[in-house]
């Protein structure tokens, strides 16, 4: 009788074991579903920073891509700098360009979607990786004189162009040249004053101490009254040689223009950037040729 009271508390004790391991691993399994919603959390996590560093390279990519669009514009781009001297009416003199003359260039120019650049910005994009819109062009009057003021600062204003100037220093308030007012007019709407020497000498006939002192001399005068940094040159009458260049670069200029026909472009040196001349008896559609062939 004792055998068998023993025997069935034994079957007794292995049925519930077995439940209460059963129950457990139920138990586990229920605690590890949970866990479920918890991997997928994980999972979308990690997905989502792979969907970022997916979308990392393709935003490198894409800006690669137009950073090397931009380059491949700026290594191929070629921009006209327009030069001329005088805004005004007088027959037989090539310099003086008539005002209804400009006018109508600068009216073809804004029709046809160009915008006026700074030397600044021309320098950056061609010797530095800068960028520029579209259609750039630049406006450059050599020498300074007055009716670059009275005259063609109303005309680019109305178009929305800037321009430069390269100002010969002694010229400055002088008959039929600009004064020191309004030189600083210009700079504060947007205008820039750029070297011309202090007397516009032909610097190849001159020994290299005074061209040295014709080109910082005039400088440094620029750079004091009106306050800006003058990082530009003309070469007067075009004309230069190895002992000019090596003065340019001793007084600090970063670049050059030169009177050589053709459009500024990043294979030719910083120190003889080409032009496009702009003259009286030229014509809208040699004008406008010029504004179209880089080679003219």
């Amino acid at each position: 009788m004792r055998k068998k009271i023993i025997r069935a508390f034994l079957v007794v004790i292995l049925v519930f074991g077995i439940s209460g391991c059963s129950t457990i691993k139920t138990s586990e399994d229920s605690i590890s579903k949970p866990s479920s919603p918890t991997s997928s959390s994980q999972l979308t996590v990690i997905n989502s920073s792979n969907e970022t560093r997916q979308d990392e390279p393709s935003n490198n990519l894409s800006k690669l891509s137009s950073v090397q669009e931009a380059q491949d514009v700026q290594a191929v781009q070629a921009v006209p700098i327009l030069y001329y001297h005088s805004v005004m009416q007088e027959n037989g003199n090539e310099l003086r360009m008539p005002p209804e003359q400009f006018e109508a260039q600068m009216a073809f120019l804004q029709e046809q979607g160009y915008q006026s650049v700074s030397l600044e910005k021309l320098y950056q994009a061609l010797y530095s990786g800068g960028t520029l819109p579209a259609k750039p062009f630049v406006i450059s009057f050599d020498d300074g004189y007055l009716d670059n003021y009275t005259t063609a600062f109303p005309i680019l204003t109305k178009h929305g162009f800037t321009a430069t100037v390269f100002m010969v220093t002694s010229y400055i308030n002088g008959d039929e040249f600009m004064s020191w007012h309004q030189l600083k007019e210009l700079v504060a709407n947007g205008w820039e004053i750029e070297g011309h020497t202090t007397n516009h000498p032909y610097l190849t006939k001159i020994d290299s101490s005074t061209v040295l002192s014709e080109l910082k001399t005039s400088k440094e005068q620029l750079e004091k009254e009106l306050g800006h940094s003058v990082d530009f040159f003309a070469y007067p009458y075009g004309d230069l040689n190895p002992t000019v260049l090596k003065a340019l670069k001793d007084t600090g200029y970063l670049m050059a223009v030169t009177t050589e026909r053709g459009w500024a472009d990043a294979k030719i040196d910083a120190w003889h950037v080409h032009r496009v001349y702009c003259y009286a008896s030229m014509g809208m559609n040699e004008f406008s040729r010029r504004m179209l062939n880089p080679n003219y």
